[in-house]
């Protein structure tokens, strides 16, 4: 062979390709290099949507039991002192038996629990819990009641009372609660308020198993600067706020028998046991007004599910199904332990 083939045969030597079985396993050592890459980065994917659904979780189980334990805390509390009895002066107010009907309770039972039903729109088999408390803006009369008078003056002016409302008023002596009967308007930084004269006034003091007033009143004058505020009705329950079972339930809030609001979505479950010298019981075990007034503490049981917009079965769980937790809360009852 001369030379120059001996040089050409070196070149079509050194440009010749893959062979096809060196391409076919080429070709199975890529497919399984992207197969590894491609279930590292499912296996990331699952961990980060898991951790990502715990934290909604656990950020709504949070603001579920911030929020109710607000109310709870509050629950028959009031501005003046603590051991004051409530007195109800006055006519057609709230009533002095607890029914899901009754939206103020029971002007002497602050508390109350329905156990697995009761309330209208609360889901089978939770418990629901309604509290008496007062709203966040307190006012201070700025004249002292005189004999005759059917009209509160307070400040600051707003919020502003209503006709309607129920109302509390009290000093250090005495504490009672009202129905307003009309609003006269605001007036700088003052408001005023009235109600019916004659059986909204009465002497009460705190005295065990003290009588509801009843015929002719014996007006007590609140002094200056007592404290009146509006009793609110709150309750919280579980619902399914757009009536389909399929989109899951979730925590609700109603106050005063209004529209019932969705909270915290997701909740799916709410167990509540109540706290007396005996330890924790359930609502049916509290059949009395004492045996309420008696509970000092509150223990919340949440089970809270994603929900995560979009995808109702959210792949956080190893079975396709929305990832659940249930927690733990105690709520002190203010007025109870001071």
């Amino acid at each position: 062979m001369s030379r120059m083939n001996r040089f050409h045969a070196r070149i079509r030597r050194g440009q010749a390709g893959f062979s096809l079985i060196e391409l076919m396993v080429s070709m199975v050592i890529g497919l399984l290099v992207l197969g590894a890459a491609f279930g590292i980065f499912l296996s990331n994917n699952r961990a980060f949507s898991a951790t990502q659904g715990l934290g909604r979780i656990q950020e709504n189980s949070q603001a579920a039991f911030e929020m109710m334990a607000r109310d709870i805390r509050e629950a028959g509390g009031n501005p003046c002192d603590a051991e004051l009895a409530p007195g109800n002066i006055i006519t057609g107010g709230p009533a002095a038996t607890a029914t899901s009907a009754n939206w103020f309770i029971g002007w002497n039972q602050p508390l109350h629990g329905y156990e697995n039903s009761g309330l209208t729109g609360q889901v089978a088999g939770t418990d629901a819990v309604q509290v008496l408390r007062l709203d966040q803006g307190v006012r201070t009369l700025t004249t002292a009641l005189t004999s005759g008078t059917t009209t509160l003056s307070y400040t600051p002016a707003e919020p502003r009372f209503n006709a309607g409302d129920t109302l509390m008023v009290c000093d250090m002596r005495v504490l009672g609660i009202f129905r307003a009967a009309g609003n006269s308007g605001v007036s700088g930084t003052t408001g005023t308020v009235s109600f019916s004269g004659g059986g909204n006034q009465c002497a009460y003091f705190p005295q065990p198993n003290a009588a509801v007033c009843s015929g002719t009143p014996t007006a007590y004058l609140f002094p200056k600067f007592s404290t009146v505020s509006r009793l609110q009705g709150v309750r919280w329950f579980v619902c399914d706020p757009d009536s389909d079972a399929s989109n899951g339930d979730s925590l609700c809030r109603q106050v005063d028998a209004g529209a019932v609001e969705e909270v915290v979505p997701g909740v799916q479950g709410m167990q509540i046991q109540y706290l007396t010298d005996t330890g924790y019981v359930n609502a049916g075990s509290l059949s009395t007004v004492a045996a309420w007034n008696a509970v000092r503490a509150v223990r919340i049981s949440l089970t809270v599910q994603e929900t995560e917009p979009g995808n109702p079965a959210a792949s956080g769980s190893t079975d396709g199904a929305p990832i659940a937790r249930t927690f733990d809360h105690i709520v002190t009852l203010r007025n109870r332990t001071l």
